[in-house]
């Protein structure tokens, strides 16, 4: 017999933390450690999150004992005239990156709450991506793939931007004219689109977000864009013997002896194209986050791959001395860099 969503009871009580709200009350349809999916039912005041009721989407189980259970959720919204589904959306593999919603059976379970996030880049995120403008000024990374209409799929690719868009969405050109794939790729384009919100039942007008790289963002704002704070895991090489800085991550978990940069602006420089480039640990004395002054290496791809041992075990070749900027440092006009 078919079940409807507005007909389910909620016996069970957990605690949601939104992104940016108190921890509330909730009721669920049962635990949600099993296999199938969980239905929610949130009060008024949680955060971005509206009074409703909800599903998984995906939910990870984090941890459960005899004293409750901790989860990671993405929720789905629900119509009180929907079917109730009973599909599998426990995946303990999925990882949110740190967007998702945590649920659990126990207030204690949550660790001291911090205030909101305030601006794009207060997590560890590659600001090369594509950026979106909201109409109250807000500039924030996205996510998006073109669908079969001509039209996008977007949604935040952040905590901070799920915590005041926390949906997906669908977009269109303002004129009903499919969204040019090449005009995303280009680093000076500005794309206008109309967003679509689909609440569980019905399809309404969203709103109005402009679409491009940082700096073309930065162009449009009618008010200066918050500092980027590069955070711990993004740090810039400016060469001794002059020429533009160069982002490249790999800081967060270096290895023993060597730093691997890893890539992050859209066009590498010659001289780092190609090949994979170290740095070395700084010495005795020196703090990692300092700024101080390196050799980069590198080594060929080619040679890591080759299948003659001798060619393999080749050492890095020193490709110039340059300055490691220290944590935090953003080079003035790095927007128009790479």
């Amino acid at each position: 017999m078919t079940q409807l969503v507005g007909d389910l009871s909620f016996p069970h009580v957990g605690y949601l933390e939104s992104r940016r709200g108190p921890i509330v009350e909730i009721r669920l349809s049962h635990h949600p450690i099993g296999q199938r999916r969980t239905y929610l039912r949130v009060p008024e005041g949680a955060g971005e999150i509206p009074a409703g009721v909800y599903s998984t989407a995906v939910k990870r189980i984090d941890g459960v004992d005899e004293d409750g259970w901790f989860a990671e959720i993405e929720l789905e919204r629900e119509r009180p005239d929907g079917t109730v589904r009973t599909d599998a959306t426990r995946d303990d593999e999925w990882r949110s990156e740190e967007r998702g919603l945590y649920v659990s059976s126990s207030m204690q379970d949550f660790l001291p709450q911090e205030p909101p996030l305030e601006r794009e880049g207060e997590q560890p995120v590659n600001p090369y991506g594509l950026w979106a403008l909201d109409p109250q000024g807000e500039a924030f990374l996205v996510d998006a793939e073109l669908d079969d209409a001509g039209g996008l799929v977007i949604e935040p690719a952040t905590r901070f931007g799920k915590s005041l868009h926390p949906w997906t969405y669908r977009a269109a050109m303002p004129d009903g004219l499919a969204i040019d794939e090449t005009a995303l790729d280009d680093v000076d384009a500005l794309v206008e689109v109309q967003l679509y919100d689909f609440d569980g039942s019905t399809e309404r007008v969203y709103e109005l977000w402009q679409l491009g790289a940082r700096r073309a963002i930065e162009r449009s704002a009618t008010q200066p864009l918050p500092d980027f704070d590069p955070g711990v895991w993004m740090r810039w090489l400016t060469p001794v013997d002059g020429g533009n800085p160069v982002a490249f991550g790999g800081f967060m978990f270096p290895g023993d002896r060597v730093i691997e940069l890893q890539p992050v602006m859209p066009v590498e420089p010659e001289w780092a194209t190609g090949r994979v480039l170290t740095i070395p640990m700084p010495r005795p004395g020196i703090e990692f986050e300092d700024r101080r002054e390196v050799t980069v290496y590198g080594k060929p791809f080619k040679e890591l791959r080759s299948s003659v041992p001798k060619i393999q075990k080749r050492p890095p070749t020193p490709l110039g001395r340059f300055v490691l900027e220290a944590e935090g440092y953003m080079p003035p006009g790095w927007s128009a860099l790479g």
